[in-house]
């Protein structure tokens, strides 16, 4: 019997060699960002560069370390290159798929490259705080730890569902898709009663803020590419 938490993906209709192109998904990240890529190899590649950047930025802004700060830049200046190619990719594939499921996925390369956007938003942030000597409160430090931890699970099991095309993986997005909106407006209301109690300085408020504006973007560009596919499997 048909596993029925499973539905047919338009990224079969652009390359049916999918699931074999994707070998080694864990390493993508390494992988170049240059033309010769299928669209869909090119937003998992994104995907997998933004997953590591999660990874990254935890590191950095405990350890605020320059070379992590490098990395990162390094790596989402590949995804805004990879967008060019990918977009253009997919347009051309666009008679594979058909309009309405075009219309659906067209829109992926963009949102994959504004989730990069944001974290540039953020590394300007680290960058700031390291430059002006700004501390941030431990509490401040370990809500920030649970927001990388949940966006990177959002984008994991975002770049799963493009292969495995589960609806289980969709509502478990929206699931961590309600958490990390939850994380974000009770770091909001914690941070104002740490500047009101005199525990946050005013130079560190307008940081912080600025995160949890850029991790409310990245779960509004997650949670519309997994509309598109809750969409496509209905």
């Amino acid at each position: 019997m048909k596993d029925q938490r499973l539905f047919w993906n338009p990224f079969r209709m652009i390359s049916p060699k999918l699931n074999s192109e994707v070998g080694g998904i864990d390493e993508l990240h390494h992988a170049d960002a240059s033309t010769g890529h299928s669209p869909e190899e090119d937003i998992l590649i994104m995907l997998a560069k933004l997953i590591q950047v999660t990874k990254i930025l935890r590191i950095a802004f405990q350890t605020e370390s320059e070379d992590k700060i490098k990395e990162c830049e390094e790596l989402i200046g590949q995804v805004h290159q990879l967008e060019k190619f990918a977009t253009t990719n997919m347009v051309g594939s666009s008679s594979a798929v058909g309009h309405t499921f075009f219309r659906l996925v067209v829109r992926f390369p963009s949102r994959i490259e504004r989730i990069g956007t944001m974290f540039d938003t953020i590394l300007n942030s680290l960058r700031i705080k390291i430059k002006d000597g700004i501390p941030f409160s431990d509490k401040a430090q370990a809500e920030l730890d649970g927001m990388f931890t949940v966006v990177s699970d959002l984008l994991i099991n975002l770049r799963d569902c493009i292969v495995v095309t589960n609806r289980v993986l969709l509502e478990h997005i929206t699931s961590r898709c309600a958490k990390l909106s939850q994380i974000v407006e009770d770091g909001r209301f914690a941070h104002w009663d740490r500047l009101e109690a005199g525990y946050c300085s005013p130079q560190a408020s307008s940081i912080y803020l600025c995160i949890l504006d850029s991790m409310k973007s990245i779960n509004q560009y997650v949670s519309n590419m997994k509309d598109s596919l809750t969409e496509i499997s209905e």
